[in-house]
């Protein structure tokens, strides 16, 4: 089956070279030259597929590392920036199984290595969130909470003095707000609440 493509400039330097029933590949000018491309030409599946592995899939790989050296990314969060960049599932699937399979791009790391970072300014639930909006799959989410247990005092107890300090003395007001404010943002009840009370007596005692 052969295509017809067509040549599409764009604001930078590349050429969008679009086929018909196929998605299209970014390539340089000289490149186009090289390959004797033009408008309108009639190329076959199989050449057009080698243009792709030889200048649009090295050209996504090149990109994925370059993001990935600026800042450690989930695997969705990669694809959506070479998406929006190259325009071209199949490079772009190619450049992801690369990274992944030398490991520069890891989920289950990822999540775990971010739980650990923010688990001690952050609820479980609030990091789960932002976990799943970075699109890691539920089935690494569970894994790695399960591994982690349940949240530590030692997780909690800077937020909770922090915030009570704006309170004279740890009234019931003051109780219920803390306790109110924290619960909103998923902490565990059970251990607000006794940090709280060992607050309470810490003050008591001064």
């Amino acid at each position: 089956m052969d295509y017809i493509i067509h040549l599409h400039s764009t604001r930078g330097k590349k050429i969008y070279v679009e086929p018909e029933y196929e998605e299209g590949i970014y390539l340089y000018p000289g490149e186009i030259k090289k390959q004797k491309l033009a408008d309108g030409d009639a190329v076959s599946a199989e050449t057009f597929q080698k243009l792709r592995e030889e200048y649009a899939v090295p050209r996504a790989k090149k990109r994925a590392l370059g993001i990935l050296v600026k800042k450690d990314c989930t695997e969705q969060e990669l694809r959506d920036k070479l998406t929006a960049s190259l325009n071209d599932t199949r490079s772009v699937d190619a450049a992801l199984d690369f990274v992944r399979d030398h490991g520069y791009v890891n989920d289950e790391n990822y999540a775990r290595e971010y739980l650990n970072d923010k688990k001690g300014r952050k609820s479980y639930r609030q990091i789960r969130m932002e976990l799943t909006r970075k699109g890691i799959s539920g089935q690494i989410l569970d894994m790695v909470f399960e591994e982690a247990g349940s949240q530590q005092e030692e997780d909690i107890r800077p937020q909770v003095i922090k915030y009570i300090r704006k309170f004279s003395e740890l009234d019931a007001v003051a109780v219920q707000k803390t306790c109110a404010h924290f619960f909103r943002k998923g902490y565990p009840a059970g251990a607000i609440r006794k940090i709280l009370e060992e607050e309470k007596d810490g003050r008591a005692e001064d």
